[in-house]
């Protein structure tokens, strides 16, 4: 049991209830913007409401089937997509010579390659890859050169 000295200025724990602040058998009052108002009953419909039904929507058509993985298989290009297979005399010896001042023309046919990659068109090397994550650091400029090239890829028209 509690005594005199236990709590500061001698108030104990009926202190509060004596006074009028204790839990007691009225409401608490709410203030009237807070106050929830009945709910309204069925078939009230509030003024300036709409009179009818929302519009059904369609089902969604259906996921297609995954695909499994073509890990292992030779990579198979679109038939008559490409109609240039190699470099001409003249392209190889002006790659060679871009290859040669820090490895720009390398560099610079990455993005573009990774264009390629995006729409199975070409597989990149594991050097390719990691060279194109490093050249996207410095404000996405990989990124940004491949965005034409795979633009140029989506016009271009198949079988022509």
């Amino acid at each position: 049991m509690a005594q005199q000295g236990d709590y500061p200025s001698g108030r104990g724990p009926d202190y509060a209830r004596a006074a009028g602040f204790g839990p007691q058998d009225r409401e608490p009052v709410t203030p009237p913007q807070f106050r929830r108002e009945p709910l309204p009953q069925a078939g009230f419909t509030p003024a300036g409401q709409p009179q009818y039904l929302p519009a059904r929507q369609p089902e969604p058509e259906p996921w297609p089937a995954p695909q499994p993985p073509r890990y292992g298989q030779p990579y198979q290009p679109a038939p008559q997509l490409l109609r240039k297979t190699s470099l001409t005399a003249a392209e190889q010896f002006w790659y060679v010579l871009m290859c040669i001042g820090f490895g720009a023309g390398y560099f610079a046919k990455i993005p573009a390659k990774k264009a390629m990659a995006d729409f199975g068109l070409a597989e990149m090397t594991a050097a390719e890859k990691f060279w194109y994550v490093l050249m996207c650091i410095p404000f996405g400029a990989a990124y940004f050169a491949k965005v034409p090239v795979a633009k140029a890829i989506t016009e271009m028209q198949y079988g022509r």
